[in-house]
Order: structure tokens, then sequence, then C-alpha cells
């Protein structure tokens, strides 16, 4: 049914995209803010998301909200194609990559190539988040208690469209977004758009209870200063002489991200970072690059587990624990190591 939208009496007359990437994918990325918040970053970002046997689907895009910690994996849709077929098994298997821990190391490391290699979304980004992106966005992937949420984006939410999409919405944090086009009747290049937004607002009760969960956060979590203060003063003596001794391997930064304390090699960036601190009450955990084929561990520190988020794409993470200052000379010839291979 032809529908008319009337503006300060001129009109306008609903239009319909027929081209999905052509015409409707630009919309959607012209008000992206307007759509999602406008404190969320659109990343049209082209990666395939692989399940654990292999099967593969590529979104249209990725929504970050940097200040809630929030992901939305983006599916752009046209009413007319088969929703069962395009969009329910699209989203299917959005969901069960989420299974497949190579597959947001993926993400991770094309949001962080769209963001890094863009100035202003990295300033952007620079100046909400208070640690490494590379690491935060591996932690935003990662979150135990949640996984990434799927938006839908379609020019017209028919009820086949919505019954394609019932048992997803019901087990997994999937919405329906309608944007509709209309264009002026006397300039067919004067547009106006008529959708419904993504609430990124929560109710008031869910607020109370984040504000809840934010108020059990122990103090000494919400800083690296205050987590200095609360370690034990052996600790506290270990962080001071270590950083002494890497800031003696050469032109040296560090600085606190978060809870945490990073040393870079020169110029403070992703990709420069060699040590991170990750202080505990009674101990410190120590990350560092390793060169499969030629780091050297003689006496069996370094834990086998390979993790993520700390180092660019440069080494395998991993970790050692140190408790006493003797421990401080072996350690330095381990970190020496990471040192020599981050440039």
């Amino acid at each position: 049914m032809p529908k008319t939208l009337i503006i300060d009496g001129i009109k306008f007359n609903l239009w319909k995209p027929t081209k999905e990437v052509e015409e409707f994918h630009p919309i959607i990325k012209k008000l992206a803010k307007e759509i999602f918040g406008q404190d969320t970053v659109y990343l049209d970002s082209a990666i395939t998301l692989k399940s654990l046997t292999g099967l593969g689907a590529e979104p249209d895009g990725f929504v970050i909200d940097p200040a809630k910690k929030e992901l939305y994996i983006v599916e752009i849709e046209l009413s007319d194609h088969d929703p069962y077929k395009h969009i329910n098994d699209q989203l299917t298997r959005f969901i069960n990559s989420m299974d497949n821990q190579q597959t947001k190391n993926d993400i991770v490391e094309s949001l962080f190539d769209g963001i890094n290699n863009n100035k202003t979304l990295r300033d952007y980004f620079s100046e909400r988040i208070d640690e490494n992106l590379h690491r935060w966005l591996f932690k935003l992937l990662n979150q135990s208690h949640q996984s990434p949420k799927i938006v839908v984006v379609i020019e017209e939410k028919t009820d086949k469209v919505i019954e394609a999409c019932k048992i997803l919405t019901r087990s997994f944090d999937t919405k329906i977004l309608e944007v509709q086009t209309y264009r002026r009747e006397d300039a067919p290049s004067v547009y106006a758009y008529l959708f419904e937004t993504l609430s990124l607002t929560e109710k008031s009760s869910e607020i109370e209870k984040k504000e809840e969960k934010k108020q059990l956060i122990p103090e000494h979590r919400q800083s690296y200063e205050k987590m200095l203060a609360w370690v034990d003063g052996s600790v506290r003596d270990l962080v001071k002489e270590l950083t002494v001794q890497i800031s003696s391997l050469g032109e040296i930064n560090h600085r606190p991200s978060g809870t945490d304390c990073v040393f870079f090699r020169g110029k403070p960036s992703a990709k420069s970072i060699f040590v991170a601190l990750l202080l505990r009450k009674s101990s410190i955990r120590v990350r560092i690059r390793t060169d499969p084929r030629t780091f050297k561990d003689p006496k069996k520190w370094v834990s086998d587990k390979i993790y993520f988020g700390w180092f660019f794409k440069q080494g395998q993470e991993r970790s050692f624990d140190l408790k006493e200052k003797e421990q401080i000379s072996y350690a330095m010839e381990l970190i020496k190591q990471s040192y020599d291979i981050s440039v």
C-alpha cells in the first residue's frame, strides 16, 4: 500500500530500494548514528564469521559503543528477499560462529585495523577508553557474561520477516529495525527517513541494576593507582625494581592501562608494547611476546598457554608469575627476548 509523508505541507512518497548494496547500504551508513546512537561507531568491515565446523557468513557491519562496552553484529536486508534463507540462515551462522575463538580473534583484528587506520576513529576511541585498543576489543569480544548482539536493519518489517526471526529474538539478543525512505514528490532527489532506533539507553530498572553492579566492583579494581596501593608492599617493591630494570633496556615508555601497566619500546603504540604487568595481591603476572622459533626458557617459567589481547599480531603472548626480588634477574632474561622482537 502506497504511503505518503507530509512535512510542513510538503509531500514525500514512500520509496523502496530494490538494490540492497548499491541503494540501501549507503542509507544505513549515512544514518548510522541516528539509528544506533550518537556515541556509537558503525564499521562496515568485511569479514567472514566461521563456525567450528567451517560454515561461514559475512555480516554487513558492526556497531561499537565504547561507553557501554557493547558490540552489535549488523545485517542489512530487503524484505523481498526470502527471510528464512537470507535472514534466519545468516543470523544462525553468526550465532554459531561465536563459539569459535578464532572467529572472535579475526573480528578483533578486523575492527582494530578499521579503527587504527582511521585517525578520526583512532582519536575517538583514545578519548573514551583508558587502555590499549587491541586489548579492549579482545575483552569486548570475550566477555563471559554476554555475546555480541545482533541487529537486522530492513526497509519493511513484514509479518514474514518477524516470523522468520521469531525463534532468534527469543533465544538470542536480536533486534529488528525498520528504516523507510521517502522521496519529495516535486523534487525526487530530496529524501526523508522514517526509522526505528536502537535504544542504547536502558530502562530505569536496568540502569539501577548496572549502578548496583558498579558499586560492587572493589575499589582497588577501579584504577592502576588504587590497585598498586592495595597489593602487598613486596609487590610494590617488585614493580619499582622491575620498572627500573626494564627502563634500562633502551628508549622505554610506560603507562597504566586500566589496572595494569604496559611498557613500550620507543613511541607508545599498539605495536610497540612488549611487556604488560598485571598486578595481583601477592605477585605480578607478566605478559611478554615470544617467538616460538627462538624463545628460550630453560627454567620453564613461561606457561604453554597462548593469550590474546596485548600484542598486536607480533609474537605469541605468553605469561609467567613473579613473586620475589630474587626472580627479577631471570625475569629480565625473558623480558629482554620480548623487547628484542618488538621492532
